[in-house]
């Protein structure tokens, strides 16, 4: 009678550990994920070229968990100098940290959409960092302002003045989700 109570207890656990109704995909070749900043007084704006969203569900994106995982030197601002030096040890220093990630922590309703508070890491640092969210369908978009010195990218005179290269870096991003394979 213990083993089988033993049984129905793990096999309550396993049900209860994949309890979303819906998981969904994006990257690179279903969405965008663009950046703005400004540099030496005039603004630019870049993308990421490799990235991968999944996003599982029930009934709302307030009971959601979403994680993205960003290859920082797929960078693009179209730029050959600045690319070099977002890529560079001053700035995203892929070589050494070729991925961030953002993780969900808890999604609230906001208004016509949500604001997910969630964990960030970038070179190393990880850091709460708001996104705001949109759902309509299948098609997830939202933004965040992040305040880039806080992870840590910009180092040396230049970059980590914010006179030079502000601070605030807007992202935003529009994704179409497709159901995850199983």
């Amino acid at each position: 009678m213990e083993k089988g109570l033993k049984i129905s207890l793990l096999a309550l656990l396993l049900i209860a550990g994949s309890s979303f109704a819906d998981c969904y995909r994006a990257d690179q070749d279903s969405g965008r994920l663009e950046f703005e900043g400004v540099a030496d007084g005039s603004g630019f704006t870049g993308s990421f070229g490799e990235f991968e969203v999944s996003l599982c569900m029930d009934e709302s994106l307030a009971d959601a968990e979403i994680r993205v995982t960003v290859k920082t030197g797929s960078a693009d601002t179209g730029n050959r100098l600045r690319d070099g030096e977002l890529h560079g040890k001053n700035l995203f220093a892929v070589d050494a940290f070729p991925e961030s990630t953002w993780t969900s922590a808890s999604i609230e309703a906001d208004g016509d959409g949500f604001v997910a508070e969630g964990d960030l890491t970038l070179r190393d640092i990880t850091k709460n960092q708001p996104v705001k969210l949109q759902l309509d369908g299948n098609v997830l978009t939202g933004s965040a302002n992040i305040l880039r010195l806080d992870w840590g990218v910009g180092q040396g005179d230049d970059f980590e003045d914010p006179d030079f290269v502000r601070n605030r870096v807007d992202l935003s991003f529009e994704l179409t989700l497709e159901p995850a394979a199983e």
